[in-house]
């Protein structure tokens, strides 16, 4: 039997799962991070990791983190949520120290392939995925094949611009639609706004839905934002479904079918007759992670 290690690093922790082929989980773990995270730390929590979780079965490690990265070299050149690490040859660190063929790629690409291979995207001739946690990633699936852009960073969906010096995004920019629409986002805008800081997305999400004006007016403004990135992937790509995925999509309930209703007033008509919009997240980061390895030894 044949199994993979997934990792998926996030802002608020690293989780792995040991899959095998058909996207069975054996076993998983998890690792803290944070903003004071650093290099050391990060790479050890990697081993452990690791260590933990290798058996005689591993064929290969799968590993995806926010970007910009350099996928062809394995290296995590900087994330706006883990702001300690810079310039980290993760990739070859493992590989050191295991002996095994470790792959790299942009968590939100990782997200795309593995809900082509296991999730609602499975077998679509072309898939959008857009990834609603701390930040808003996407990822594209054309024809089975995983678009990575030129090093391991295209398709940063959330740093398209929605509104030109507008809010203040974690990448440095002003007006991207991450700023209008992320957990990062919601809770930045709300303490601006407000002048509360906010504990949590769950607690933004909750105020909403109590009618709370200040979350309302600025969950239809994310909204909006939504919309209008959709508009341009849909006018751009043409995909036949967008699949979003991550911890926001908890609160589908809440801004699923304006968001599905904005889109399709936004768009081509003929769009409107096949553009499947969708809400996923079933699938797992390390699953996708862990679908990265597959890709690569199928």
């Amino acid at each position: 039997m044949k199994s993979y290690l997934g990792i998926d690093i996030g802002a608020g922790s690293i989780k792995a799962s040991l899959v095998d082929t058909q996207g069975t989980v054996f076993k998983s773990t998890s690792r803290a991070t944070g903003v004071e995270t650093d290099e050391k730390q990060f790479l050890d929590s990697l081993c452990d990791i690791v260590s933990e979780m290798k058996d005689d079965s591993l064929i290969a490690v799968g590993i995806g983190s926010p970007g910009p990265i350099d996928s062809e070299s394995g290296i995590l050149i900087e994330s706006a949520n883990l702001p300690l690490l810079k310039n980290v040859a993760l990739v070859d660190h493992l590989k050191k120290n295991f002996q095994i063929p470790v792959y790299y790629n942009n968590d939100a690409n990782l997200a795309a392939l593995g809900e082509y291979r296991f999730g609602l995207g499975k077998n679509s001739a072309n898939l959008v995925i857009l990834t609603l946690g701390t930040g808003l990633g996407g990822g594209w699936v054309y024809q089975g094949k995983l678009f990575n852009g030129y090093k391991g960073s295209g398709m940063e969906a959330g740093h398209v611009t929605y509104f030109p010096n507008g809010s203040l995004c974690g990448c440095g920019q002003r007006g991207c639609t991450e700023a209008y629409f992320s957990a990062s986002g919601f809770l930045h805008r709300y303490k601006e706004q407000t002048g509360h800081t906010l504990g949590s997305a769950e607690e933004f999400f909750d105020k909403s839905r109590k009618g709370e004006s200040p979350a309302s007016t600025l969950l239809n403004e994310g909204i909006e934002a939504l919309a209008q990135l959709c508009r341009t992937l849909i006018h751009t790509i043409n995909p036949e479904k967008i699949v979003f995925t991550g911890g926001l999509v908890k609160s589908w309930d809440l801004f699923g079918n304006p968001l599905r209703q904005r889109i399709q007033e936004i768009i081509f008509p003929i769009f409107r007759t096949y553009t499947q919009i969708l809400p996923g997240g079933n699938v797992s980061g390390a699953l996708g992670a862990a679908a990265l390895c597959m890709e690569n030894h199928e």
